[in-house]
């Protein structure tokens, strides 16, 4: 296996990981996401969709922040990071 293999193999089990644990945001997350447009439009309405999730570790009850497409994901610890990720590189490989 090639390095770059293990690395993709290791995110998508992260990922997996971050997923199973997904919870809801937070009302004051969720309007802080949309005020600052981090969202997706699915349907070409105007219904968007917050491009930003949260995950909680049950063992640590550490947050982590989430933004991903089909092609990659980033975390961050705060949601204001996460939004940052989403306009500085997750919009782009949309």
């Amino acid at each position: 296996m090639l390095l770059c293999e293990i690395a993709l193999l290791f995110e998508s089990n992260e990922f997996k990981k971050l997923k199973k644990n997904q919870q809801a945001l937070t009302p004051e997350e969720r309007k802080l996401v949309m005020d600052r447009d981090a969202v997706w439009h699915f349907n070409g309405e105007n219904n968007p969709t917050p491009a930003v999730w949260k995950s909680v570790d049950p063992k640590t009850s550490k947050v982590t922040y989430i933004t991903h497409t089909h092609r990659a994901f980033n975390t961050a610890s705060t949601v204001k990071g996460a939004i940052g990720r989403y306009h500085s590189f997750i919009k782009g490989t949309a």
